[in-house]
C-alpha cells in the first residue's frame, strides 16, 4: 500500500515539473497596444481628443483605435483616420507608473470590454453611472457614458494605475457622488489629462 501510495507521489510530482511546458503562456501587449493617444483639434482647438491603442500600431489592423468619437456615438474600434479627423497627433502617453506589457494586455482587455457594453457619449463627465444602483466598483456594465478622456482614465484606474484627482477622489472607477463630479467638466480634459501621464512617443505609432 506504502509502495503504490509512493508512486502515486512521484507521478503527481512529474506532472508538477512538467505542467509549464504545456500550459498557454500569458498574454503580453506587443508595441503600442494599451497605451494612450492624443490629437488636437477639439472646440476649434482649444482641446484634444483621447484614445488607445487597441492593436500594436496604427498600420496593424484597419481598425487599431479604441474610442468615444463624440456625440451621437458609443464607445468603440476606430480606424486611425476616424481617429485623427485630419488634425495633428499629440503623442502616445501611458501612467506614470510604467506598465508591464502584460499589464498593457489588461488595458487592452477591459477597453474591449468596454466596447461590448454600448456606452454612450458623454460631453460633461469623464464617466457617469447611477451612484445608487452601482456597486463600490463602478463594472463596465454599471457606465452609462463616458467621455474620450474618460475611456483613458477608467482603463487605467480600473488597475489602479492612478492618472488625474485627489488622494480622495483620483479613481474614476470607484462609486463615489463626488468623485463623479471630481472628474468633469474642465476639471479635467484630454489636453489636462497628458500633464498626469508620461510621454511614450510624440509621433504617431
Amino acid at each position: 500500500m506504502k509502495k503504490h501510495i509512493r508512486k502515486i507521489a512521484v507521478l503527481l510530482f512529474t506532472l508538477a515539473l512538467l505542467a509549464p511546458l504545456f500550459s498557454n503562456p500569458a498574454e503580453a501587449a506587443t508595441g503600442y497596444q494599451g497605451y494612450a493617444i492624443y490629437r488636437d483639434g477639439v472646440f476649434y482647438g482649444y482641446d484634444w481628443h483621447a484614445g488607445m491603442m487597441d492593436d500594436p500600431y496604427r498600420t496593424t489592423t484597419s481598425l487599431p483605435v479604441l474610442h468615444a468619437p463624440g456625440s451621437g456615438s458609443v464607445v468603440s474600434w476606430d480606424s486611425w483616420s476616424n481617429f485623427m479627423k485630419g488634425n495633428n497627433f499629440k503623442g502616445v502617453y501611458r501612467p506614470n507608473r510604467t506598465p508591464t506589457s502584460s499589464e498593457r494586455d489588461l488595458f487592452v482587455s477591459m477597453g474591449r470590454n468596454l466596447r461590448t457594453e454600448n456606452i454612450t457619449y458623454n460631453v460633461a463627465y469623464q464617466v457617469y453611472y447611477d451612484t445608487g444602483s452601482s456597486g463600490t466598483w463602478v463594472d463596465p456594465s454599471e457606465v452609462s457614458s463616458m467621455r474620450c478622456d474618460g475611456v483613458v482614465e477608467y482603463i487605467h484606474e480600473w488597475y489602479s494605475f492612478r492618472i488625474y484627482g485627489s488622494d480622495t477622489y483620483w479613481d474614476v472607477t470607484r462609486n463615489s457622488f463626488w468623485g463623479r463630479d471630481h472628474h468633469s467638466g474642465t476639471a479635467i480634459t484630454p489636453k489636462k489629462q497628458v500633464g498626469y501621464m508620461t510621454l511614450v512617443k510624440s509621433t504617431a505609432p
